[in-house]
């Protein structure tokens, strides 16, 4: 007897355990992956023929090109199984359609995706609900909120349906009157425009879809709840970049930001990434910042005429492979996705500076090379002259014997001792002895017995340059300005410049007044070259030299103005150009 009840104890388990395994298998939940009760709920109204899509994106579970997978539906007030043969019930692919809908089909339903290895379930919900008798309100409505004084739109909620239907139309009606396209409405499908919007849009709408599956018409609607607030915001625009061209240099950093411009009131809801286009592909750029390329922290502030946005794109170092890209910034919002967007190139040479540092070169160059001829006028002229002489007219043929007349004043007191010492032995010496110059000194040249004012006359016409030797107390004396006029010639010469006239100043003139009037004037005008003055152009001046040079033994500088000043012995000829 105990091992027969012990035996109808085993079966009995068995077949428990069976009934325990049929029922799992009818809802599909033995293994499962559960995403619980969808957000979105179906509603409709007896008589209608709603539409109750799977809830489960099959496309982000598996690929369903690739994958053999079936959809399987569940009532889950029984466990059972829904299949096609039950009474106003079809199933089309994913989807479960109600061909005409009563308060008994209310309930949650459980979609289950099974492939070869894997299962997937989630709940759906339909509501069935009587319409109030006297009303064509329907018992459930969405909310939707739109902004005044702009124009804006309402979404249907059954544009999830369009795909999953045939022959599609959707009718808009706003507290049960249908909507046609006019100056104010302009229903486009599943959208409903508004244009400039008022408060006393607000209401309820209702979208309502005719379409046909199968051969066989059904309909379904829903119904929205509309608000209107006065606060709005206008579309985003970016301000920054606008298809720039930057040029960066390899190696360096570099930060770009993105500004947007959010006029208006209320919340933005922008988001603002930055992404780059790689090889026809766009991908989004980190923002962990550890990485070479990131993009920061997006940064919000508000403004009296709206909101800024700014989200700056970072490169530590910028390498070969980021320049050409195109970096691309993007305004995610309801009103549009505007964009704004750059491109990198190497920075190449700086014409613009390089062209300052060349004007500013020749500019210095410029400035050193007139300082340097007005320090250096007298030994360049020299040197050219030593280098070059065929850049000068000869002076043989000009008419001239000598090149230049030597005059000092010659009075009785010996005060023009000095002059005569210097006229007779130093100026021979130098420019005659080691330059070769032909000079005439009145009293070596001239011929004995002859007037000293026919000598003057005769000598002054056959050369080419007039030297004037004075001293303090030669040429300051009245006897010497005695002397002066004397000299026709010279006079004429000192006075109407009939030739080119050199002064020579042995001493320092503390009284110039003192001198006579046509030296003043002509010192005045043209200078006197100063036997007696020391000129110090360099910091290492040698004073041993200083104290050895006298009036009558000048420096060497002093002899360079002297021959810069005498004529330039030339050995260019003359051509005649008219000749062939």
């Amino acid at each position: 007897m105990g091992r027969l009840s012990l035996v109808f104890l085993l079966a009995f388990l068995q077949a428990t355990e069976c009934a325990v395994i049929l029922e799992k298998d009818a809802l599909g939940s033995e293994s499962c992956k559960d995403f619980g009760l969808a957000f979105e709920r179906m509603f409709a109204i007896p008589g209608e023929s709603p539409l109750l899509e799977c809830p489960l994106q099959i496309r982000h579970l598996f690929n369903p090109a690739e994958t053999l997978y079936n959809v399987t539906w569940y009532d889950e007030r029984n466990g059972s199984e829904i299949t096609d043969g039950q009474p106003s019930v079809s199933l089309t692919g994913t989807s479960l359609w109600f061909l005409n809908v009563s308060l008994q089909h209310q309930g949650t339903y459980t979609c289950v995706v099974r492939t070869q290895s894997r299962c997937y379930r989630q709940a759906a919900v339909l509501v069935v609900s009587e319409m109030t008798a006297g009303t064509c309100e329907r018992p459930q409505r969405g909310m939707q909120r739109i902004s005044a004084r702009v124009n804006d739109v309402l979404s249907c909620p059954l544009r999830r349906y369009l795909r999953s239907v045939d022959h599609p139309s959707i009718q808009w009606y706003k507290n049960c009157e249908p909507l046609q396209d006019d100056d104010k409405f302009s229903p486009n499908k599943d959208i409903l425009n508004i244009r400039n919007v008022h408060l006393d849009d607000a209401g309820l709408y209702t979208c309502k879809m005719t379409f046909s599956l199968g051969g066989v018409a059904g309909e379904m609607a829903e119904s929205i709840e509309c608000t209107v607030h006065d606060e709005y915001l206008e579309n985003p625009r970016v301000i920054e970049p606008v298809h720039e061209i930057i040029k960066v240099e390899r190696g360096s950093s570099f930060r770009k930001d993105c500004v947007v411009v959010v006029p208006g009131k209320g919340i933005p809801t922008v988001e603002v990434l930055w992404k780059v286009l790689i090889e026809s592909e766009e991908d989004f750029i980190s923002k962990n910042t550890s990485l070479r390329i990131h993009q920061k922290a997006m940064n919000e502030s508000r403004q009296e005429e709206g909101f800024i946005l700014v989200r700056t794109l970072s490169v530590s170092d910028v390498s070969e492979e980021d320049f050409y890209l195109n970096f691309t910034c993007m305004a995610l919002s309801s009103r549009g996705n505007p964009t704004g967007q750059f491109s990198l190139v190497p920075e190449g040479p700086n014409l613009f500076l390089l062209l300052g540092l060349l004007l500013g070169s020749v500019a210095l160059l410029f400035v050193i090379g007139v300082l340097l001829c007005t320090i250096f006028k007298v030994e360049l002229a020299l040197w050219v002259r030593t280098l070059f002489p065929f850049l000068y007219k000869t002076t043989d043929g000009d008419g001239k014997q000598y090149d230049a007349y030597i005059a000092y004043p010659r009075v009785l007191d010996g005060s023009s001792e000095k002059a005569e010492v210097f006229a007779m032995n130093t100026l021979p010496q130098v420019l005659e002895g080691r330059y070769g110059y032909k000079l005439f000194i009145l009293g070596r040249d001239g011929q004995p017995g002859e007037a000293v004012v026919d000598v003057v006359q005769d000598a002054l016409s056959r050369c080419r340059r007039l030297l004037l030797l004075y001293t303090a107390s030669s040429l300051c004396s009245p006897e010497a300005l005695e002397w002066a006029e004397q000299q026709t010639g010279l006079y004429r010469a000192l006075v109407e410049n009939s030739m080119s006239i050199v002064l020579l100043e042995l001493e320092e003139i503390r009284e110039p007044g003192r001198l006579p009037h046509s030296v003043r004037l002509l010192k005045d005008k043209q200078g006197a070259l100063q036997a007696w003055k020391r000129r110090k152009r360099w910091m290492c001046w040698d004073r041993k030299l200083e104290d050895r040079s006298t009036s009558l033994h000048p420096s060497a500088g002093f002899w360079r103005e002297v021959r810069y000043h005498l004529p330039v012995r030339g050995k260019a000829k003359e051509r005649n150009w008219f000749s062939f």
